[in-house]
């Protein structure tokens, strides 16, 4: 009976885009737990380069498995490596935010990174936007500023990180577009993760912090889910289509929420959940209007 029971590829897609997301969202949980034993800005240099270690071992594992280990393809690449400093950016602001700000609401204010590519790209990129587009860019700007309550500023101007790394990461895509092909998607992965590790690396001397074992541990775990956030990424593209599984990015707003309510005592605000809501509209709207004009599928 269970033998005529077939998943069929979109909802497959799906799948792993949540777990995508939850792997992703556990790994940024663990390295806010280790932050806030320490309580001190610059211990997230020498977190972030010891899960980098950890978690380059796992992709090198996955890259061994899959035949695409080819070192000099990867570390002669500039175009990896730049993609890699852009990353570190958007780490370095996205890592502040976590630790400044409730779980939840860096994700929320990060969702914004569509709209704002999408802006970016009729800046810089001279792509043609429509009106409709433009309208779901303003909705999802008027998002930003219900969650922030510039009124209040409940936490200060510490909203501006998870700004900051949206931005960075929507330059990064933009970078990435003009060549993704050329390479395995672990191997971009591979790549980005060792000049992540390598800049928090040299960060890391600043300030050196004596880890306990239950520490290392932690961090090993956390890498654990930032490699399978890795490979449950690229399994979502190649299963599904990406029309179908964009939705479900959003899924880890939910994680951040589920996260900060039972590990760091957060309860997000009526702002935030509405800001959120209209945030995750303005990206629909966006995914949409893209898939009308074939430039996602």
């Amino acid at each position: 009976m269970f033998s005529k029971f077939k998943i069929n590829n979109e909802l497959l897609g799906i799948f792993y885009m949540i777990l995508c997301q939850f792997s992703f969202a556990t790994n940024d949980a663990f390295v806010k737990m280790i932050y806030l034993h320490y309580n001190e800005i610059f211990v997230l240099n020498q977190i972030i380069f010891i899960r980098g270690i950890f978690t380059l071992l796992f992709i090198l594992l996955f890259l061994y498995i899959k035949k695409k280990l080819d070192f000099r393809k990867i570390f002669s690449s500039k175009e990896l490596i730049l993609r890699g400093g852009l990353e570190a950016s958007a780490a370095l602001f996205f890592f502040i935010g976590i630790a400044l700000l409730p779980f939840a609401q860096v994700y929320i204010l990060l969702s914004a990174a569509p709209v704002l590519l999408t802006a970016l790209g009729a800046v810089f990129l001279n792509e043609k936007v429509r009106w409709r587009r433009w309208s779901a860019v303003w909705l999802g700007f008027i998002g930003v500023i219900v969650v922030i309550n510039p009124g209040k500023l409940e936490f200060g101007y510490y909203f501006i990180f998870p700004i900051l790394a949206a931005i960075m990461l929507s330059i990064r895509d933009m970078y990435t577009k003009s060549f993704k092909k050329n390479y395995h998607s672990l191997q971009i992965a591979f790549m980005t993760c060792f000049v992540v590790t390598f800049i928090f690396g040299l960060f890391s001397i600043y300030k050196f912090y004596d880890f306990s074992l239950k520490d290392i541990f932690i961090l090993f775990i956390s890498a654990f889910f930032l490699a399978l956030g890795y490979i449950f990424s690229v399994a979502t593209i190649k299963v599904a289509l990406v029309s179908v599984t964009s939705t479900f990015r959003y899924s880890v707003i939910l994680w951040g929420i589920i996260y900060g309510y039972f590990l760091f005592n957060e309860i997000p605000t009526i702002n935030s959940y509405i800001g959120a809501l209209i945030i995750i509209t303005s990206g629909l709207i966006i995914l949409s209007r893209q898939k009308k004009f074939g430039k996602i599928k």
